[in-house]
């Protein structure tokens, strides 16, 4: 299994970090090109995504604490995601790793700006060494690149778009796995018939990244609450309904196809979950603190626990 760690510098409150005439803040780009760059990954055998903050809490988390989340998870990379700034002149992209790195490092991050650089077009500034406390903190491969600077015209409006977003993080993707390795998943046969995705929001590491029919969405063996879920049906008109049992608060009204239920930023624990369709069985079970994995429920069914104080810490969701 290899394990990425994502980075998108900064947050949304961050100072300072914007274009000057404020029509972007550069957590926008970095954000959005995260988020694009797992989507693509998810389609890779033998690869886990995290990130390496909350991406909603507007919180700018600070990078030991991003760097130690990544040397606690034992992550063999971490990609930090960044728009830069200089003069008005100032064009193109380039790549950062430490000081003194392993050849592994260079490797990784030569891949990645050339792949970025070929799919983009953009001028190369080249792969450069610099002491970034991202770069300095992090035991394994990690580097930083900047994908165009919010100071030159040019390059803004690239980085407002959201094709230019899209295209830098397939050139994240085809330079991880150029030096990974990875395979992609097999193409299912014939018409695809009706599935669950679903995603987790997981204390000090936010949204996973999708699951799919009966993968592990959370962590077991962490001691990480999971705070909130995301669940829609793909290739399917029926009606999904969620309800969840929230610290505090007991539980939240329903909410159907691909809206949260739970918490996001208030530090709170889900207990329980039901989900039913109206014209699927959906099965699905939870790993509960102090339990471990529950009996799989179906159609409304709780699984979890109310009254007792215990943590949901991953959940399997599938179609029977």
């Amino acid at each position: 299994m290899v394990k990425i760690m994502l980075d998108p510098g900064h947050d949304s409150n961050t100072p300072g970090k914007r274009a000057i005439d404020g029509s972007m803040r550069e957590f926008e780009f970095n954000k959005a090109t995260a988020i694009h760059t797992a989507n693509l990954l998810t389609q890779y055998n033998g690869v886990e995504v995290f990130f390496s903050h909350d991406l909603n809490d507007g919180i700018d988390t600070s990078l030991n604490a991003r760097a130690d989340l990544a040397n606690r998870l034992q992550v063999n990379c971490l990609v930090s995601i960044h728009a830069n700034a200089g003069a008005a002149s100032a064009r193109g992209i380039e790549t950062y790793i430490y000081l003194n790195t392993p050849t592994s490092t260079y490797n990784l991050a030569r891949m990645i700006h050339d792949h970025t650089i070929n799919i983009t077009g953009m001028p190369n500034r080249g792969v450069k060494r610099a002491d970034f406390a991202i770069l300095r903190e992090t035991n394994m491969d990690a580097l930083l690149i900047e994908c165009g600077f919010m100071t030159n015209n040019e390059d803004l409006a690239l980085l407002k778009s959201d094709e230019y977003r899209r295209k830098c993080a397939q050139g994240i993707v085809n330079g991880l796995v150029q030096f990974y390795g990875l395979t992609k998943k097999p193409e299912p046969a014939g018409p695809p018939g009706p599935s669950v995705v679903y995603e987790a929001h997981v204390e000090s590491i936010g949204w996973q990244g999708p699951k799919r029919n009966g993968e592990t969405a959370g962590t077991t063996g962490r001691s990480l609450r999971l705070e909130a879920l995301t669940v829609r049906l793909e290739n399917s008109n029926a009606r999904l309904e969620m309800e969840g049992h929230v610290e505090n608060k007991g539980w939240t009204t329903v909410r159907t196809n691909g809206e949260i239920f739970g918490t996001v930023g208030e530090g709170l624990r889900l207990e329980a979950i039901k989900i039913k369709s109206d014209q699927h069985t959906v099965l699905y079970r939870v790993h509960v603190q102090n339990i471990g994995w529950t009996d799989w429920k179906e159609n409304g069914e709780v699984a979890g626990t109310t009254g007792q104080g215990l943590r949901i810490e991953a959940v399997e969701i599938k179609l029977a």
